[in-house]
């Protein structure tokens, strides 16, 4: 991001899923942070039917938990005319059976009930692989 207090730290780098179902590990954000973006970039995808879920959870004490995002929008590049309209319905899933090959998401959580967060991936279909890494960027010293 523009801003010098801005980090960005990665829940999920660019890979290839197993083909079932991944819990990534988890990743303590510091104490001040209880705001954040997260961004998924999905870059491929092995067969057409193949559908990818992504959520972010938060554990609190000893427990992790599907958090929703306060709002989601797309982000096609530039000579998509595609509409970016933002999505404000709250949902616990940042991409939901996703067919798409290739897209770009943001997610804003503006209220975390814990530091330590992850991302999880619920795949179906037939051969099912995707490739796509998750992003968590937050202010620093707030």
């Amino acid at each position: 991001m523009a801003y010098a207090n801005y980090n960005t730290v990665m829940l999920r780098e660019s890979a290839i899923s197993a083909g079932t179902d991944e819990q990534d590990a988890a990743v303590t954000l510091p104490e001040t942070v209880n705001e954040v973006w997260v961004g998924i970039s999905k870059t491929a995808e092995n067969n057409a039917d193949n559908l990818l879920t992504v959520r972010l959870q938060a554990q609190v004490g000893g427990n992790w938990l599907d958090l929703s995002a306060a709002s989601q929008q797309n982000t096609p590049g530039e000579t998509t005319a595609a509409d970016n309209a933002l999505n404000l319905g709250r949902t616990p899933n940042m991409l939901e059976a996703v067919t798409n090959a290739q897209l770009r998401r943001v997610c804003h959580f503006h209220t975390l009930p814990s530091n330590v967060v992850r991302s999880i991936g619920v795949y179906s279909g037939t051969g099912v692989t995707h490739t796509y890494e998750v992003s968590c960027t937050y202010r620093e010293g707030v």
